[in-house]
């Protein structure tokens, strides 16, 4: 099993700390988001992990190198990542996927408990998602039929100011997707996606496509809103810390 981290950006919303160190590395709790992220990869088999880094790479390359437990670590540069978007970041490493793959980006903060929830599906496509809470919570969300399948992904920009809510949930950017589901169907919308639309677009949107195609049926993982934290800005990070101290429950902002 492999796992792949997008953790090219900038994260301009946690500036003055980003403008230091790159975002993944934000310590939460004395420790950096990446370093938490691969020590609960290493516990639970991953053999190898992809990072894509861009902004203050070099930093990201002395924090990790090229072994961490019992993981082989190896990169992707995105040198556009200030040009880009997350779509473009996981094109640049499509021929490095070759097994089962766990995506995830770096600005997340999150329980074991998430991990294993994700990992104990055996869908091609397993979306982690948590019940969408609107006080503190933004950007895409799904809709989950009865059966335990995603219906519809919804980005902000289709969220009108009269959009209900109530039985809608936050994607929280964690996937498990199997080799089949790779090889048959989301490599080859990626590529297609890249080369019509263009790099400044988001992966989700390539879901969202095969979501609304029907096949193949993509399953959400649903988990509590308290078990993650997204960290975009500095609200954020101070739930986070709150939440991995002991304190509040998180919410994304």
């Amino acid at each position: 099993m492999q796992a792949i981290i997008l953790a090219a950006g900038y994260g301009k919303r946690l500036r003055p700390l980003t403008d230091s160190v790159p975002k993944c590395l934000v310590p939460v709790g004395g420790k950096p988001l990446l370093v938490r992220s691969l020590e609960l990869l290493d516990a639970r088999g991953v053999h190898d992990v992809l990072l894509v880094v861009g902004h203050m790479k070099d930093k990201v390359y002395q924090a990790v190198g090229h072994q961490f437990g019992r993981m082989r670590v190896s990169y992707v540069e995105n040198d556009l990542y200030d040009k880009t978007n997350n779509v473009y970041s996981l094109w640049l490493a499509r021929d490095r996927l070759l097994d089962d793959v766990l995506l995830l980006e770096c600005d997340l903060c999150y329980d074991a408990s998430v991990l294993d929830a994700l990992l104990a599906r055996q869908a091609g496509c397993n979306v982690l998602l948590s019940k969408y809470d609107p006080s503190c919570m933004d950007g895409t969300v799904v809709r989950v039929a009865q059966d335990g399948t995603i219906e519809e992904l919804i980005i902000k920009k289709r969220q009108q100011k009269d959009f209900a809510y109530g039985d809608m949930y936050k994607t929280v950017n964690m996937y498990y997707f199997r080799r089949d589901f790779l090889d048959e169907y989301l490599l080859a919308y990626l590529d297609l996606y890249v080369r019509v639309h263009g790099r400044q677009s988001y992966y989700e949107l390539v879901l969202g496509l095969l979501i609304y195609l029907g096949e193949p049926r993509c399953q959400a993982v649903i988990v509590e809103g308290g078990t993650w934290c997204e960290i975009d800005n500095a609200e954020d990070l101070r739930r986070a810390e709150d939440r991995f101290r002991g304190g509040e429950t998180p919410c994304r902002d």
